[in-house]
């Protein structure tokens, strides 16, 4: 997953260059690109017809034939947790009859600090508006390793039932462990390599138009190596006798319920999300009572406004787990891309999570590339979580809180990408927790 977010921050870090007539973040958004073609023959002499051709001519040099449009980019990125990336890779796009993409190829190079140089092949399909494939080969020099493949189709038997599968095996050596609570001190940071097996396998019954029930078994094989951070003590330096340490093979049997009038799953502007799931897990290692239930409510809504210019988005997420025997890498967890994002990712662990997001996606931009409509948006928001073993009383306290703006990059309807900068208001050091993040959403 994290492969998947660096190469698509390649092709927002792109866009300015390859569209020339894009509005800059923070110019007005109610004017249309024909009226800056106007400003700029006006401040250049230089006719409308003349620019757009002189744009015409750009976007050409880009390779396109048959439905496919492929684009060298630089890739670059950076997260809390794993400092810079750099390097580059080359979506190939192929387009549909109906002028929407089906295939993702991105072969990609990457260099980091720590684990060397990273080459990947990525691989994204989307057969229709239910299915989907993903195929993924990552290998590094130090360490790091990702290897995945997953199918989904939410509309089989003309959309009576749900058959999914997915299996991965990973190795990330930037693992970090502060302890378990909120109040973890920045001091207790450590590092580990997680090495992970996962299978999983899904089905599910459409019980209407919007709700569904989906029933998933899972196995996972977990190993605690040694990390890739040399400035950091290792896990098993601080935490030696904390559950989980000496790895775990997790069997668990989910069911989720969902309800979901979203108008598009990966790119929505609309509707409601609500999933409410319970899942019973059981560490096959050892031979005492190690059961655990894992419960989670995840309520979104998304509002179109502003001539559908602007989307607001507000998301709720309960997650709790209770029983004997939990290692701390299937407790709840606050930090990273998809909750507080002031933080890096698993900052904050404990046995239930609270979480409240908003966030104002507007649009700045739209702008037809070959086959696809690009658009760039900006989206100021504002993370507010804890972590915490009882709702009772006063535990709610000491609520973690952080604002921040992200960019998002959309090719409707199968491809979004977003950067996000955010950072706690407490903290004076701001390049402390300052987090560029992207990912697949």
């Amino acid at each position: 997953m994290l492969t998947r977010g660096r190469w698509l921050i390649g092709i927002l870090i792109a866009l300015p260059i390859q569209i020339s007539s894009a509005p800059a973040v923070g110019e007005s958004r109610d004017r249309l690109p024909e009226l800056r073609t106007e400003e700029r023959f006006l401040a250049s002499s230089e006719s409308p017809d003349e620019a757009d051709a002189a744009r015409g001519e750009v976007l050409k040099s880009l390779p396109a034939q048959g439905g496919y449009t492929v684009i060298p980019l630089p890739a670059f990125s950076y997260a809390r947790n794993e400092s810079y990336w750099i390097g580059g890779l080359v979506p190939i796009l192929r387009s549909s009859s109906k002028e929407e993409v089906e295939d993702i190829f991105a072969p990609q190079y990457l260099h980091n600090r720590f684990v060397g140089e990273t080459f990947t092949l990525n691989y994204y399909g989307y057969r229709s508006e239910t299915i989907q494939y993903r195929a993924i080969a990552s290998y590094s020099t130090i360490v790091e390793r990702n290897f995945e493949v997953a199918y989904k189709d939410t509309g089989v038997s003309g959309g009576r039932y749900i058959l999914a599968g997915e299996g991965t095996w990973f190795k990330n050596g930037f693992a970090r462990f502060f302890g378990i609570g909120n109040q973890t001190p920045e001091q207790n940071e450590t590092n580990y390599t997680l090495r992970s097996t996962r299978v999983k396998v899904s089905g599910g019954i459409n019980l209407g138009e919007s709700t569904s029930v989906l029933f998933t078994e899972r196995y996972t094989d977990v190993r605690v190596d040694r990390g890739v951070i040399p400035t950091l003590p290792q896990i098993r330096s601080l935490f030696q006798s904390i559950l989980g340490i000496e790895g775990a093979q997790i069997l668990g049997h989910r069911l989720t319920l969902s309800y979901d009038t979203r108008d598009n799953v990966m790119t929505p502007s609309k509707g409601r999300y609500v999933a409410v799931y319970t899942e019973l897990n059981q560490n096959l290692v050892h031979h005492a009572p190690d059961r655990w239930g894992h419960y989670s409510l995840d309520a979104r809504q998304f509002i179109a406004h502003g001539s559908d210019r602007m989307v607001f988005v507000a998301r709720f997420l309960i997650d709790a787990v209770s029983g004997q025997g939990i290692p701390f890498y299937e407790r709840p967890t606050l930090g990273g891309e998809n909750t507080l994002r002031g933080f890096g990712t698993n900052r904050f662990i404990d046995d239930i999570a609270v979480l409240v997001n908003f966030e104002e996606r507007i649009r700045v931009m739209r702008k037809r590339i070959f086959d696809n409509t690009i658009e760039l948006e900006i989206a100021p928001f504002l993370d507010i979580g804890r972590v915490t073993d009882n709702l009772a009383g006063d535990r709610l306290r000491h609520i973690e809180y952080n604002p921040g703006m992200g960019f998002r990059f959309l090719a409707r309807p199968n491809v979004a990408a977003r950067v996000d900068a955010a950072s706690p208001p407490a903290d004076p050091a701001l390049c402390k927790r300052l987090s560029f993040l992207s990912v697949t959403v």
